[in-house]
């Protein structure tokens, strides 16, 4: 942050300063909402393609795909019931949290925890 603020790498400060400035600008003409969710979009829009393009690499470069029908190593490959029943509780408990938070901040209970 300081290497930021005092410009010793001029090109990340410059960088820096005009996406400040930037989206600045575009709180001053349209609403909240609408740049966080457009810079979302940028976001999506920029690592998209490049997983895309790395996932593309990775299966060009993979070796021949082995037969299904091979010989199954030995031993157990799945979970015992007790260990998917606390693994199903554990997800689930996850899952309640987010959707109380996610209620929480989009319904604006608080509005500096929304903002």
């Amino acid at each position: 942050v300081w290497e930021l603020l005092y410009w010793r790498a001029p090109g990340r400060s410059a960088l820096a300063l005009v996406g400040v400035l930037g989206t600045l600008g575009c709180l001053a003409r349209f609403s909240a909402v609408s740049v966080g969710a457009y810079g979302a979009l940028a976001v999506l829009g920029v690592t998209l393609p490049l997983r895309l393009h790395r996932a593309a690499l990775r299966a060009l470069r993979r070796h021949p795909p082995e037969h299904p029908c091979r010989v199954q190593p030995e031993g157990s490959v799945g979970m015992s019931p007790e260990e998917q029943q606390r693994w199903a509780r554990r997800l689930a408990q996850h899952l309640i949290a987010a959707t109380r938070t996610l209620t929480r901040l989009f319904l604006v209970h608080s509005l500096p925890e929304s903002l």
